[in-house]
């Protein structure tokens, strides 16, 4: 697989729509960081960084007396990270390109106070090779964070629309044709402890929307180019593809309309 091989592509587009989804989730990801004890002068590992919007927000939260290694395949994100470090001279953050199951280098083995990873484990056929790493990466003590979906089945628009609900199950079609898990979350504990470590809090986020509110954003900014994508790869025809999209319109401009998130997975666990 070639190192920008993303389902969802690295292009300006995927970009612009990861800074927004980094935005609107922001607040559950700090959280997280809070309940994992990240903090100043710490170094922290983070899997799956992209363009690096999560990481520009880990560095100034350790400071400069810590470190950040943002560790991602595609070098176009990795690039996008750089220069937007560079610009505000944050020079304590390190990127490695890679998959992120290929193998540390022993000089970074036990080297990490703390590993971080939001929307990567579910994309992946075998995550476990992802916690084995983080494994060999902490340090004893410490802690891995991750923020993955928990059961995508809940996703829903409301009033229901059957065309909106057969889109839905595309997606997963395709999410799985992929390799991945689009309900990872549900298995996170029990993999998390075969690897080896405890888990110390776990919390279930849970979030709505109405068309009026910033975060029916989110779904608009994935739906239109990935139900094209879905009918271009035959998970669905062009005519589901469009109807899938026009529930969604026509909700849009409905106020009683609600959009239900998927519920996440927030999940801090110890290595001993």
């Amino acid at each position: 697989m070639e190192s920008d091989a993303y389902l969802l592509g690295t292009h300006e587009i995927e970009l612009k729509r990861l800074q927004l989804q980094d935005r609107l989730w922001k607040a559950q990801t700090h959280s997280l960081w809070e309940r994992a004890s990240i903090g100043l002068g710490m170094s922290v590992l983070e899997l799956g960084c992209g363009p690096g919007f999560s990481t520009m927000d880990l560095a100034q939260r350790v400071g400069p007396e810590g470190k950040v290694l943002g560790w991602d395949r595609s070098d176009l994100f990795l690039k996008h990270l750089g220069h937007a470090s560079a610009e505000v001279s944050i020079d304590w953050i390190r990127t490695h390109q890679g998959d992120v199951t290929s193998a540390l280098e022993e000089s970074l083995h036990d080297q990490f106070d703390a590993l971080y990873s939001r929307w990567l484990l579910c994309w992946m056929e075998r995550p476990q090779d992802a916690l084995q790493l983080a494994w060999k990466a902490l340090r004893p003590g410490g802690r891995i964070a991750l923020f993955d979906y928990f059961h995508y089945d809940a996703l829903d628009l409301l009033p229901q629309d059957p065309a909106f609900r057969h889109g839905i199950e595309a997606v997963k079609d395709a999410w799985r044709a992929a390799g991945g898990d689009p309900s990872l979350g549900t298995r996170l504990p029990s993999l998390l402890e075969s690897a080896g470590f405890r888990i110390d809090s776990s919390t279930l986020v849970t979030r709505s929307a109405s068309p009026q509110d910033a975060l029916w954003q989110w779904p608009m900014s994935f739906f239109p180019d990935f139900m094209q994508q879905l009918a271009a790869d035959g998970f669905l025809t062009a005519e589901e593809a469009e109807a899938f999209l026009e529930a969604f319109r026509r909700n849009s401009k409905d106020a009683t309309s609600v959009f239900l998130a998927p519920p996440m997975l927030s999940i801090v666990a110890v290595k001993p």
